[in-house]
């Protein structure tokens, strides 16, 4: 069991490195899902990343379309490992249901998000930036597809996309109802 500073901090840092590769697989995730331009730095930079980490599960499933399946298989992977390991150091034995779950309902988490934070940004750059920077036009490139079933629901008024706002709801609303209902289960189980 976790009792010392040092060993508080050594569970911290496990956490924190595991959970920049977990982002790192779901942004993977989302650059292939959205079609994002590969030439783009910062997504050939997370595609050379990320690669040998899901090459593993590369040889048994191959990418095809815009669903790059072996992040997300990897990400579950290794959070599933996370959590054992996390157990181990603070003297906990989960079972495979609570492990399943807790690294189910953790990318989850993680995917939305990461989609909740790629809005906020698109917002501000879309004030600021206004297109002019090819950099932050992955921005745009990564949220339109999400953004795209709200607007049609909701057209701008008035030259504003008030999209963005029920995109966030919505997901915010996943997140409790839907993951939160899901970690709920994996807690009933804890006893």
């Amino acid at each position: 069991m976790v009792t010392t500073p040092v060993e508080q901090g050594g569970v911290f840092l496990f956490q924190f490195i595991s959970g920049l590769v977990i982002f790192a697989l779901m942004l993977r995730f989302l650059m292939r899902a959205t079609y994002v331009d590969w030439q783009n730095p910062i997504v050939s930079f997370i595609a050379k990343v990320t690669n040998p980490i899901c090459a593993p599960v590369n040889k048994f499933l191959s990418i095809k379309g815009r669903w790059d399946w072996s992040a997300i298989i990897t990400a579950l992977m290794i959070q599933s490992l996370v959590v054992v390991i996390i157990g181990w150091m603070i003297g906990r034995s989960f079972g495979i249901p609570v492990i399943a779950i807790s690294a189910l309902t953790e990318v989850l988490n993680q995917l939305l998000d990461m989609m909740f934070w790629l809005i906020v940004i698109q917002i501000v750059f879309s004030w600021i930036d206004q297109g002019k920077n090819p950099n932050t036009a992955i921005f745009d490139d990564l949220t339109r597809p999400i953004l795209a079933p709200f607007q049609k629901i909701i057209p701008p008024m008035g030259g504003i996309d008030l999209s963005p706002i029920a995109a966030i709801a919505a997901i915010k609303l996943i997140q409790i109802v839907v993951v939160g209902s899901i970690a709920q289960v994996g807690q009933s189980m804890l006893g």
